[in-house]
């Protein structure tokens, strides 16, 4: 049911494989938005559209991702969307395939070229907050981070309830023993790269991410309604700003200032 889903069950053991990942993705979307169907994803005459035009075959993992979920902006084009094959595009150093971009332009998450051939490649992750236009690693596997997009996406949407707070050392502790620990490796916050890397706990509902603030960590609360964040609320000492009401009717497209 629904209101029984646990990201950090489902996730249990990590998604070792590609399809766990897909398994995945289709569950939440079925628990927390409305289940995929056949017609959401892209079709292979948009895939080879896109590689024709790039010069080189996508990576598996993408090419399957694109195929399943890819036209559901809910749960990948919130805040900084998964690109469109049309819209794939090499980042600044020419070394990068960059499948996803911040709304801004300000960073990207890319394949290096030398990995395509790979079936399910390490993702780095590039932006302006990087010394020298650098690049740090950001996941073993594009699916993985597949699965992240759908996650943080959620934790920004229009459609579900959420609340933020400073992540005090009494708040982080209540947090490690009220909730379960999502099994994704930590990884960096493209707004802080070189900063604490970001965490995932979860309980019925309810999504909680530890991410880089101002002072410290901030701890981010989602909730599929507003009695679920209440539970998380009531549960974490914390000063908790106003609720901001979640939008329930469909909203525009917002308009991207993308790197392309």
């Amino acid at each position: 049911m629904a209101d029984r889903f646990n990201v950090a069950e489902a996730l249990a053991g990590g998604c070792p494989t590609r399809a766990d990942a897909w398994t995945f993705i289709q569950g939440f979307a079925a628990a927390w938005s409305i289940p995929l169907s056949p017609t959401e994803g892209f079709t292979w005459v948009d895939v080879q559209r896109a590689e024709d035009r790039l010069g080189f075959r996508l990576p598996v993992a993408l090419r399957e991702g694109y195929a399943l979920f890819g036209r559901r902006r809910d749960l990948v084009a919130q805040q900084n969307p998964l690109l469109e094959p049309d819209e794939l595009l090499l980042d600044p150093s020419g070394e990068l395939l960059v499948f996803r971009s911040e709304n801004q332009g300000c960073a990207g998450w890319g394949v290096a070229l030398t990995d395509l051939a790979r079936e399910d490649p390490p993702v780095s992750l590039f932006g302006d907050r990087l010394p020298d236009s650098s690049r740090v690693h950001f996941l073993d596997r594009l699916s993985l981070a597949c699965v992240e997009t759908v996650l943080s996406e959620a934790a920004m949407a229009s459609w579900t309830e959420g609340r933020t707070c400073q992540a005090t050392p009494e708040a982080v502790a209540c947090l490690e023993e009220e909730f379960t620990p999502v099994a994704l490796p930590p990884y960096p916050a493209w707004f802080e790269p070189m900063g604490q890397p970001v965490r995932w706990f979860s309980a019925p509902g309810l999504l909680l991410c530890l991410e880089p603030g101002l002072e410290g960590m901030d701890l981010v609360v989602t909730g599929r309604t507003t009695a679920d964040v209440q539970r998380a609320v009531e549960a974490i000492p914390g000063t908790w700003p106003p609720a901001v009401p979640a939008v329930t009717e469909a909203v525009d497209d917002p308009e991207w200032d993308l790197p392309f």
